[in-house]
């Protein structure tokens, strides 16, 4: 049974969504359910955000599953982002003089184009030798500082991967547990428009959820 506040528009988008999620349609799962998320927030159902969360969680992983899969090596990027680039499944790492702005509007250019990839933005390397990655969004920056990795000209997928986790901690590092639970809930989204394939945060967006609803 749908949440008792979820109008009819809200539970065809979810129904489309699902469908989508069966099909491995991952672009399709996310941009519907998007929608129905922001929308159920505008009505406070923080019951039917919460499934629709699941739901999110799902096509998202799926979708960095697809782009983690590559075995291609990862993709340098320190030039001008254009949106008439060519974009590949796979791994993208933007670097200086790139700033997280370019990662994001890469990251949304693949996105629009329904390509797996997973990006990163590094920031020079600090005087103590380690590397900042960072991650823009509503909330503003979020960074993370991490090892270099044993050759920064190809970096590792596993390298790759840490430094992706250490973001997703360090995101979810910002979420303030005695914060009011209505800013608490815009906040992790905030952070989830951020970081979408961070796993981590959808899991904490549902408790918050799940707390908001009692």
């Amino acid at each position: 049974m749908p949440p008792p506040n979820r109008t009819k528009a809200i539970q065809d988008l979810v129904d489309r969504g699902v469908s989508a999620l069966k099909k491995q349609d991952w672009f399709e799962a996310e941009r519907v359910l998007e929608r129905s998320l922001s929308m159920s927030r505008g009505r406070d159902d923080f019951v039917g955000m919460i499934e629709i969360l699941e739901q999110l969680q799902t096509a998202r992983s799926g979708r960095r599953k697809d782009a983690l899969a590559s075995r291609t090596a990862i993709r340098i990027v320190d030039d001008q982002i254009t949106d008439t680039m060519e974009v590949e499944r796979g791994r993208w790492m933007v670097q200086p003089p790139l700033v997280g702005a370019d990662a994001r509007r890469l990251r949304l250019l693949a996105l629009a184009r329904q390509v797996p990839v997973m990006v990163l933005c590094r920031e020079p390397t600090t005087k103590l030798g380690q590397i900042p990655v960072v991650a823009i969004g509503p909330s503003g920056a979020i960074r993370a500082q991490v090892p270099p990795p044993s050759n920064e000209k190809k970096p590792s997928a596993s390298w790759f991967r840490d430094a992706l986790a250490e973001l997703g901690e360090a995101a979810r590092s910002r979420i303030d547990p005695a914060q009011d639970i209505l800013k608490r809930v815009d906040a992790v989204l905030n952070l989830i428009d951020t970081l979408p394939e961070d796993d981590g945060l959808h899991k904490d967006a549902i408790a918050i959820c799940r707390e908001a609803s009692q």
